[in-house]
């Protein structure tokens, strides 16, 4: 089926529970990249009682559009125009529609659900709750750890990396980010630096402030300083945030931290947070044969939380 997000079609596939009746419902958001519809979850959600919608995201498949022309939380609209199109369906409980979101979806799924009051749940799956700035400087962290740095040049490369960012979305600190860089040329981490963002850290600060085209993009213009702890603070709804212990891209001990912080208040509605161990960012666990299987226990606790 198809449904509308402005200007853009959404192609996608409603998996229903085989009961009769209005059922609950679930909009499924999508990770970063170019995603397609979620057959997988779509389905395991039909057969636990929950019909669930899942769209190619818009550019991809059938979809029209291109995501890579707005910033990511734009994508929030298409989620939450796949609420509006369940609402007009006959076989949806309209007062009983959440959403769930894995990766990047973990942040719009909040976001949606902070916007919108006919969203009833929120399940956020290896959800940042940190910027999406900070949440590259811990995964490209680990990325320099598998190169063979160590911790506290981790550290020293995330910092400059921090400083280079905030010049480029704020136009601030060019001084500042010269002398960053002037240092960090000598140093063993700097090439392997360089080499992530193909060749930004050997440019000078006053070139990478005065480029323009550069600044214009929307990773640094929008999405760099994405703040989700305002979208944690105005949910009004049920919400499970659920983690894998051994996640490379997202923080997850941050993030559980923040999460918490952020969430527990008297006037918050009840949240709940699950992290598996030896899980990854996918919640898959890996056997010492090489196998990928998914965690133990994380599908089940998923059944438990929607069905209380």
């Amino acid at each position: 089926m198809t449904f509308r997000s402005g200007e853009v079609a959404l192609a996608g596939t409603l998996f229903v529970p085989d009961a009769g009746g209005r059922r609950p419902a679930v909009v499924l958001y999508h990770g970063s990249g170019p995603q397609s519809r979620d057959r997988f979850t779509g389905r395991w959600f039909a057969e636990h009682g929950v019909a669930a919608l899942a769209y190619d995201k818009r550019g991809v498949g059938e979809s029209s559009g291109d995501f890579r022309a707005v910033p990511f939380t734009d994508l929030v609209d298409d989620g939450l125009a796949g609420i509006a199109f369940l609402k007009t369906r006959a076989e949806i409980n309209p007062k009983h529609i959440g959403v769930w979101g894995q990766s990047q979806g973990g942040w719009l799924g909040p976001l949606a659900a902070s916007r919108s009051k006919d969203i009833a749940f929120v399940i956020a799956v290896s959800g940042p709750a940190v910027s999406p700035g900070e949440q590259m400087v811990f995964y490209y962290g680990n990325q320099l750890r598998a190169r063979g740095l160590g911790d506290r040049e981790v550290e020293e490369a995330g910092d400059l990396r921090r400083k280079v960012w905030h010049l480029l979305s704020t136009g601030e600190g060019a001084d500042a980010t010269q002398l960053a860089l002037d240092r960090a040329k000598s140093r063993p981490w700097f090439k392997a630096l360089d080499d992530q963002a193909e060749g930004l850290f050997d440019r000078s600060a006053n070139d990478l402030v005065n480029d323009r085209a550069l600044r214009d993009r929307i990773w640094y213009r929008t999405e760099l300083n994405y703040d989700p702890r305002i979208a944690l603070r105005a949910l009004t709804v049920p919400s499970l945030f659920i983690f894998g212990d051994r996640d490379e891209v997202t923080p997850v001990d941050v993030s559980a931290s923040i999460i918490r912080e952020t969430m527990t208040r008297p006037d918050h509605p009840p949240f709940s947070i699950a992290v598996f161990a030896g899980a990854d960012h996918g919640i898959f666990v890996t056997s010492s044969e090489g196998r990928r299987t998914r965690a133990p226990g994380y599908l089940e606790t998923v059944a438990k939380w929607i069905h209380d």
